[in-house]
C-alpha cells in the first residue's frame, strides 16, 4: 500500500450501493459511498461535499450530497449518500464521479478519480 508524505496511506474508496455496473436501479436512488476513514467530519465537509459529480453522458445531473455527522453517529463517519435532485430517465446510464481530492479527516487524501457506473431501470414504478 503505497505511504503519502505525512506517513499515512491514502484514503480508500471501498465500495459503493448501487455497485458500479448495476443494472435496474432505482429512478430515484440513494447512492450509499464507504471509504475506509472519516470523510464526513466537520473539518472536511465543506470540501467533500463537492468532490461528487453524477453524469448522464456528458451532461450534469443535480445532486445533493449528504452525510451523518461523525457526532452523531461514530459509526457512520466513513459514509457519504448522493441523491439526484429529481427522478433520473429510465433506462439510461449514469456516471458519479468522486475526484480525487476528498479528503479524510486526518489529511489523506483519495489521490484518483473513481467512477461508479449504473443503468436505471426500464419501467416507472411508484417509488
Amino acid at each position: 500500500m503505497p505511504i503519502n508524505r505525512s506517513g499515512q496511506r491514502p484514503l480508500k474508496f471501498l465500495r459503493s450501493i448501487p455497485s458500479s455496473g448495476a443494472k435496474n436501479v432505482s429512478l430515484k436512488p440513494i447512492i450509499h459511498l464507504f471509504f475506509d476513514k472519516n470523510v464526513v467530519n466537520d473539518s472536511v465537509w465543506q470540501n467533500n461535499r463537492r468532490q461528487f459529480e453524477l453524469f448522464r453522458g456528458t451532461i450534469s445531473v443535480p445532486i445533493t450530497v449528504t452525510r451523518i455527522k461523525d457526532t452523531v453517529d461514530f459509526n457512520r463517519r466513513n459514509e457519504i449518500f448522493v441523491k439526484p435532485v429529481n427522478s433520473l430517465r429510465t433506462s439510461t446510464t449514469y456516471t458519479l464521479v468522486i475526484k480525487k481530492d476528498l479528503r479524510s479527516k486526518a489529511g489523506e487524501e483519495l489521490g484518483k478519480r473513481i467512477t461508479i457506473t449504473f443503468k436505471t431501470r426500464a419501467e416507472r414504478n411508484d417509488e
